[in-house]
Order: structure tokens, then C-alpha cells, then sequence
């Protein structure tokens, strides 16, 4: 497609910690043979995870929801949920933790990358081939305004699509930076990809008729390629976002795309989004319509003018079903866009996420539609609507390591595995580094009787500029009885490191890969904590 040639690749090369292979490890489809909490061995089973997010009729999230509150169904038929955890809050759902009961859970030697700091990132994506020149300047000052108020510590990118792809700002979480980056970054410029089509009568009728024909002719083959190239950046971004575990968002503000409400194309793109687990949230820049008897003045010898019509009658259609279909929300109809903006960016705040295994044993990519209900009344819950039943590819060894260095480079904390890191004093005055995994949080499998699994460690030193200055790894092959594995699923897993840290070390990077799933997590431990001080020359 057009919209894939070499115009669309800044977004690559300006976030070049998120590597440069598409990582084939799919978070929604993570095989496991456990279920969590109960020791039964499954086969053959796939887990599947749907987040959700649940507000009262004031649009609050609603905290302490549980398992029994939720029904969920695949394909209409009744699932039994294994699981639920709570992503964007410090409390975990039913009483879980990524710290061990007995840690004081006050102690700075303690780190964890489950926190509510630890937001799920953003992309904005500030579309202006799809926007009237004339919303345009308010498009902008209502973004400004959302990024003056955002909270400090959401990662957010922003980007702007006019002919081509623009990285305005690659992630950050100083939402001064961001809003600078905004304010000089995003440049206004007429709708389209060319100058407006516009086509005089003549009077003549046979002539208008010729005219019209070729107008209308025009007008498909803009708007098709408008299309093409707007559903390829958001492949990329998709693709882009789906290297981060967990639950991502994208925020695209536009003038809205005109195409067939059920075009094939955004259908593939929905599904593209789920997935990878991102929610999108679309917002109509276009602010108030009009109704159809009140509108701006038309050029009556204009023979354009019942094409503009029809392409403002549905151009905001594609908004709604991809936001809708993805768990987000379409805001639309409204003049106060900076309200929709901050609303999107902080729908994350609460997030429930459901665990089940599906009986259906086909995984050969069929559609599998979802609906989440919920027992208590007043609650509204948002949801992704469907998931493809495939299988992750697994990644080829230079992949896994090129992952793992793009990881090991990101500014972020990755959730993909949730565990925390209990700093403690070592053998000469090195620090000796425990790490804490949950055991549902690893994939396992039965072997003559014993659970196994196995755990790959990365420690990286880094300076303050974020430079790496040396890297240590270890592997655990975890090979337990019955007995020692049901211990380990009540009290978690302890792995512990003795580290010689660098003179000008700043922080630790602590990277856990499970290598039987391929999910990987990470702790950025700072050197400046109260137990951890690099030694002196």
C-alpha cells in the first residue's frame, strides 16, 4: 500500500528503544498450563485476558470489583474466569501482590513494577489530513490545554499525520516537554492531499453532467487514498504499540474518514488493535455538528456540493466503530474537546483485567466475540468486543535478543511479568539483590511429576545519561515437587543476586524473562535509595 513506503517509518526510527523486529510475543495469548490459584495441571489450554474497565453512572471508576462481580462470555457461551488483577491502581484484585505479605510494604529497599505510577502509555495521534482547516485551530488549543493538565508520569508520544507521518515527541513522562514539543510541533494545513475539488456549473446540462462525473471520480480516489494511508499509520503505531506488554491507548483526535461504516479494511485494523491489546479512543475535532437544516453557507453553482455532503454525512462513522469495538470511547458532538481529551487520557486509572481459558481447542484464527457483564447494578463496563483465536508465533532466538535489548533500553517499566526486587546488604558491601515472582505470573509445565520452569535475569548498570555501563545474567531452571511448588504458590518465588555495582552507576535496570512464554518484566532499582550506594573509587 502506498501509505506503507518509506513516509511512514519516522515513527521506527524516532523510538528506537522499541526495536527494530516486530516481537512475535503476543501478551492476550499467553500459553500456560496452570490454573491460577488451584494446583491442576491443564492441556491444551490457552489463556486469554480481557481488560475492563468499569465506571458508575457518573463516570467514576468503580474500585473493588472481584471475579463473582463479572459474567464473561465468548461466542455467547459462558466462561469461567480464572483470574482477576488490577492494572493503574497499587491494590491488586482478591488480596494479590507482587510484594510478599511479610515485607513492610513502606520499605524504600523494595521496588516493584506494579505501582500507580506505572501507566499504560499513550499515543496521540493529531490528524490533520482528515481535519477542515478551519477546526484545526481549535483541535490544537484544545490538546494544549489536555497536555497542560496531564498528570506527570503518563508516558505519552505524539504524533501528526498530514501527507506523511510526523514524531512531534517520542515518549516522555514530563508533560512540560510534551506540551512544548506540541506548541511548535503541530503545524495546521489545508484537508486532503491536494487543493480542494470544487466544479462550477455551466449551465449546460449535458456538459455539468460530464463534469460531475469526473468530480465524483476524483473525490473517490482522494478519499480511497486518504484511507489507504490512514489506515496504514495506524497499522504502524499498532504494530509499534504491540512491542509493549499490558494494555496500551491510542488517542486519535480527526475530522473522521469517509468510508463504508463496515469497511473491511477498518475491520482489519479493529482487529489489528485487539490483538495487541490497544484501546482507541477517537475524538471528532469537527466539534457541534449542525443539524441538516442548519448549515454554512453553499455555493449553489458549486456541483460539488451533494459530494461534501455525503462525505460530511458518514465521515465520522469509522470513528465510532473503532473506538466502540476496542474497549474505548468516541467523543464526539461536543465543543469542550480538551474535556474528551482529558477524559480519554485518564480512562486508565482503573482497569480490571480477566483471566479465563477457553474450552473451544481452535486456535486456528477464528473471531471469537466477547461481552463482559456485571452483577451490580449502576456499572458500565467497556471492553475490547472481540479476539482472534491464534497461537503467538514463537520468536527465533535473534529476535528474543534483539527484544530484550530494545526492552533493556526503554525509558518504561514493562509489566509483562509482575515482580518487585527487595534490595538487602551483600558480601562486601555489595547489595544483594532478591527478586519476588508471583508463580501464576510464570508459565509452568508437568514433568515426571515436578513443575518446571525456567527464568532468565538481567542486572543492568546504567548512568544518570542512561547509558549502560556493565551487565550481569543468570538463569534458573526451576525444577520443583508437588509439594515445594504449592509452598512457592503461597509465599512466590525468590531468586537472589549478589551485585558488584559501578563507581558511576545511577540505576539498576532488573529485566525477568520467562523463557517458556517469552513475557518479560522489568525494575529500574536507583542507586541513591537508602541501602544501594555505589562504591567509592
Amino acid at each position: 500500500m502506498p501509505g506503507e513506503s518509506s513516509k511512514l517509518r519516522p515513527l521506527c526510527q524516532a523510538l528506537p528503544w522499541l526495536g527494530a523486529v516486530v516481537i512475535a510475543v503476543c501478551p492476550l495469548m499467553g500459553q500456560t498450563p496452570t490454573d491460577s490459584p488451584s494446583i491442576k495441571i491443564k492441556s491444551a489450554v490457552h489463556l486469554v485476558q480481557v481488560d475492563v474497565i468499569a465506571k458508575d453512572k457518573h463516570g467514576h471508576p468503580v474500585p473493588g470489583l472481584e471475579a463473582k462481580d463479572f459474567r464473561l462470555y465468548d461466542d455467547g457461551k459462558p466462561q469461567t474466569i480464572a483470574r482477576v488483577s488490577v492494572e493503574g491502581d497499587s491494590s491488586r484484585a482478591g488480596g494479590e501482590s507482587t510484594v510478599p505479605e511479610a515485607m513492610d510494604r513502606q520499605n524504600p529497599t523494595i521496588f516493584s513494577n506494579t505501582h500507580p505510577g506505572n501507566a499504560a502509555p499513550t499515543v496521540i495521534l493529531f490528524d490533520v489530513l482528515n481535519t477542515p482547516l478551519e477546526d484545526q485551530p481549535s483541535m490544537k488549543k484544545a490538546l494544549l490545554r489536555s497536555l497542560n493538565q496531564l498528570k506527570e508520569g503518563t508516558p505519552v508520544a505524539l504524533l501528526i499525520l498530514g501527507e506523511d507521518l510526523t514524531v512531534v515527541s517520542e515518549f516522555t513522562t514530563s508533560t512540560i516537554s510534551l506540551a512544548k514539543a506540541a506548541e511548535g510541533g503541530l503545524h495546521l494545513r489545508p484537508e486532503g492531499l491536494g487543493p480542494p475539488l470544487t466544479a462550477r456549473s455551466t449551465g449546460n446540462p449535458i456538459v455539468d453532467k460530464m463534469i460531475l462525473k469526473a468530480a465524483t471520480q476524483a473525490f473517490r480516489v482522494e478519499d480511497h487514498e486518504r484511507l489507504v494511508r490512514t489506515l496504514a499509520v495506524l497499522k504502524l503505531i499498532c504494530e509499534q504499540l504491540g512491542r509493549l506488554q499490558g494494555r496500551k491507548s491510542l488517542l486519535w483526535i480527526s475530522g473522521g474518514l469517509s468510508t463504508l461504516r463496515e469497511s473491511a479494511d477498518a475491520l482489519e485494523a479493529i482487529d489489528k488493535f485487539n490483538d495487541v491489546n490497544v484501546a482507541v479512543y477517537t475524538v471528532d475535532a469537527r466539534g457541534v455538528l449542525l443539524g441538516s437544516g442548519v448549515g454554512a453557507e453553499t455555493d449553489d453553482n458549486d456541483l460539488t456540493g451533494p459530494l461534501e455532503a455525503e462525505r460530511e454525512g458518514n465521515r465520522g462513522d469509522i470513528l465510532s466503530v473503532v473506538a466502540t469495538a476496542t474497549g474505548g470511547v468516541f467523543y464526539h458532538n461536543t465543543n469542550r474537546l480538551e474535556d474528551a481529551l482529558n477524559q480519554a487520557l485518564l480512562d486508565r486509572s482503573l482497569v480490571y483485567v480477566l483471566d479465563y481459558y477457553p474450552r473451544h481447542g481452535d486456535w486456528h484464527g477464528k473471531l471469537h466475540k466477547l461481552e463482559v457483564k456485571t452483577s451490580r447494578p449502576g456499572i458500565h463496563v467497556r471492553y475490547r468486543a472481540s479476539y482472534r483465536a491464534t497461537l503467538p508465533a514463537q520468536p527465533t532466538p535473534q529476535e528474543q535478543q534483539q527484544m530484550v535489548a530494545a526492552i533493556a533500553s526503554s525509558p518504561l517499566d514493562f509489566s509483562g511479568i509482575h515482580f518487585s526486587v527487595e534490595v538487602k546488604s551483600g558480601p562486601a558491601a555489595d547489595p544483594r539483590f532478591v527478586i519476588h515472582v508471583p508463580v501464576e505470573e510464570v508459565q509452568w509445565s508437568a514433568e515426571n511429576g515436578k513443575m518446571v520452569s525456567a527464568l532468565q535475569v538481567w542486572f543492568i548498570q546504567k548512568r544518570a545519561s542512561g547509558d549502560d555501563l556493565a551487565t550481569s545474567d543468570s538463569k534458573s531452571d526451576l525444577r520443583m515437587p508437588m509439594d515445594a511448588y504449592e509452598a512457592a504458590a503461597r509465599q512466590g518465588l525468590a531468586l537472589a543476586s549478589d551485585i558488584k555495582l559501578q563507581a558511576s552507576a545511577a540505576r539498576v535496570r532488573v529485566l525477568v524473562r520467562d523463557v517458556n512464554a517469552g513475557k518479560i518484566g522489568t525494575v529500574d532499582v536507583p542507586v541513591d535509595s537508602k541501602s544501594l550506594t555505589a562504591p567509592s573509587r
